[in-house]
C-alpha cells in the first residue's frame, strides 16, 4: 500500500514539476531582427520535429494539374530538459505551427493562440511591421460576428449554419443599408474558416476604420454539402469530423440552393441594398468552384466576383456530367417499373451523384455569354505560380480571353495557401462597391 501511495505521490510532484517549468518557458519568442524562437520542455523525447508554414518545404505532391506542397519541418535540438529552435528572420505574415514528439503530434503549451484548419488545431504567431498588420486586432471600431442558423432543404437538414459580420456602422446608424460580400471558404472548410485562418474579421475592421474598403456585410457560409455546420457545433451532430476531401459538395448541390437559402435569407433578415450592384461573391479553392457556378448561372446577381486559386472545374468533366445525367434517366426509369428498389442507400447513393443539380456545370460558353452580355463591374481572379490549380485558372483565362471577356488577374508568388488566400482578400476588397 505504502509503494503506491508512494508512485502516486511521485507521479504528482513531477506532473506539479512540468507544469511549472512549463510555465516559465516562453515559446515562441519574436526576437528583434524578426527571427522566431521555439522551447520545449520535454526530457523524455528522443526526437522533436517542429512543423510550420515558415519552414520551406522540400516535400512536394505532384498532381495532374500542378505540384501541391506538404510543408515544411526541421529537427529540433535538445539543451538539457528543453528542445529548442530559432528561425531565419521571417518576413511579416500569420504563420501556424506544431510540434512532433516521438511521432505525436503536440500544440505548443506556452502559447495560447490557436486556430483550427480542417480537422488540426495549431498554434499561431503574427509578425507585424507589414501586411500582417492587417491581420492584427487595432483600437478601431469593431464590427460583430454572428453565428445564424437558416432553414434549408439540402439533403434532407432542416438547418444550416453560417457567419455573418456586420460592420460598426450597421449598429450605429439603424437607417442606413448596406452592401453584401458572401465569402466561401475552401475543400475541407466551414462557416468558421475565414474568421480563424483567414482573419477576415480583423481584415474587415482595420480596412473599414481606415477608409480602404466599403463597410459591407460579409456572410460566410458553410459550404460543405455533407455537414450543417462546423465541428462541434450541431448539437444533431456532435462529433463529426472535418475531412479535406470533399467531393459530395462539388456535385451542384450548394450552387442549386445557394440563392433561395442563403442570399434570400440575408436580404429578408438584414439591411442589405438588394440588387446586382451592391452584391460581390468570391471564394478559395472549392469556394472559388462555387463562386465561379454561382454567378455563371446567376448572371444579374452578382456585380463582383472573386476566384481565389479557384477549382474551376467540379468532381466530373463535362463528358462525365452528361453520361451520369443518362445514368440517374435510366435509374428513374427503372424505379418507375420496379419501385421496389427505390429508398435505399444504392438508390440514395445513384441520386445524389445524378441529381438535376449536375446542371448547374452544363452549357459553360453561353451561361458565360449571358453573364458578360452585361459584364461584372469586377471579374478578379489570383492564383499563385506554384499553386497546383494554376493550370485550371490559365485554362479559364484563355476561355475568357478567346470571348473578349474582361478580367482583372493577380498572379502571385506562392501556392495553394492561406498566405495567399489573405492577401487575395486585402487586395479585393478595396475593390468592391
Amino acid at each position: 500500500m505504502m509503494n503506491k501511495l508512494l508512485t502516486l505521490l511521485i507521479t504528482i510532484m513531477c506532473s506539479t514539476l512540468n507544469f511549472i517549468v512549463e510555465g516559465a518557458i516562453k515559446s515562441p519568442v519574436i526576437n528583434p531582427d524578426n527571427s522566431v524562437t521555439f522551447t520545449l520542455y520535454a526530457p523524455n523525447a528522443d526526437e522533436v520535429i517542429l512543423k510550420g508554414t515558415f519552414i520551406p518545404s522540400k516535400e512536394y505532391l505532384k498532381t495532374d494539374v500542378g505540384t501541391l506542397s506538404k510543408g515544411g519541418k526541421i529537427k529540433m535540438k535538445k539543451t538539457g530538459d528543453n528542445w529548442t529552435y530559432t528561425t531565419d528572420i521571417l518576413p511579416s505574415e500569420f504563420y501556424t505551427y506544431y510540434f512532433e514528439v516521438d511521432e505525436n503530434k503536440v500544440k505548443d503549451p506556452n502559447n495560447p493562440n490557436k486556430v483550427r484548419d480542417i480537422a488540426d488545431t495549431l498554434n499561431y504567431f503574427i509578425i507585424g511591421n507589414g501586411i500582417a498588420d492587417d491581420y492584427v486586432e487595432h483600437s478601431v471600431a469593431y464590427g460583430t460576428v454572428k453565428k445564424v442558423w437558416y432553414p434549408s432543404t439540402l439533403n434532407g437538414m432542416k438547418k444550416r449554419r453560417m457567419t455573418i459580420y456586420l460592420p460598426k456602422s450597421y449598429s450605429s446608424n439603424t437607417q442606413k443599408r448596406f452592401p453584401v460580400l458572401y465569402l466561401l471558404h475552401g475543400s475541407g472548410g466551414d462557416e468558421d474558416a475565414w474568421e480563424g485562418c483567414g482573419r477576415a474579421i480583423q481584415i474587415l475592421d482595420n480596412l473599414i476604420a481606415e477608409s480602404r474598403c466599403k463597410p459591407m456585410i460579409v456572410v460566410m457560409p458553410n459550404g460543405n454539402a455533407g455537414l450543417a455546420a462546423a465541428p462541434g457545433s450541431d448539437p444533431k451532430n456532435p462529433n463529426q469530423k472535418p475531412s479535406a476531401m470533399n467531393t459530395n459538395s462539388m456535385l451542384g448541390q450548394i450552387e442549386s440552393v445557394f440563392m433561395d437559402e442563403i442570399v434570400d435569407y440575408v436580404d429578408e433578415n438584414y439591411r442589405t441594398i438588394n440588387d446586382k450592384a451592391h452584391r460581390a461573391i468570391a471564394g478559395l479553392s472549392l469556394g472559388g468552384l462555387h463562386t465561379l457556378f454561382i454567378s455563371m448561372n446567376n448572371p444579374t446577381k452578382f456585380d463582383y466576383v472573386g476566384l481565389f486559386s479557384a477549382q474551376t472545374t467540379n468532381a466530373l468533366n463535362d463528358k462525365r456530367i452528361g453520361s451520369m445525367q443518362k445514368l440517374g434517366e435510366a435509374w428513374n426509369e427503372l424505379k418507375s417499373n420496379l419501385p421496389f428498389i427505390g429508398g435505399g442507400s444504392v438508390d440514395r447513393k445513384i441520386s445524389s451523384l445524378t441529381s438535376e443539380d449536375l446542371s448547374i456545370y452544363n452549357d459553360v460558353d453561353n451561361k458565360l455569354k449571358a453573364q458578360f452580355s452585361t459584364a461584372p463591374k469586377l471579374y478578379y481572379i489570383a492564383v499563385g505560380r506554384d499553386d497546383f490549380v494554376k493550370k485550371l485558372n490559365d485554362d479559364l483565362r484563355l476561355r475568357l480571353d478567346a470571348k473578349g471577356y474582361k478580367y482583372h488577374y493577380n498572379e502571385t508568388d506562392g501556392g495553394h495557401t492561406w498566405e495567399n488566400w489573405r492577401k487575395y482578400l486585402v487586395d479585393f476588397l478595396p475593390r468592391l462597391f
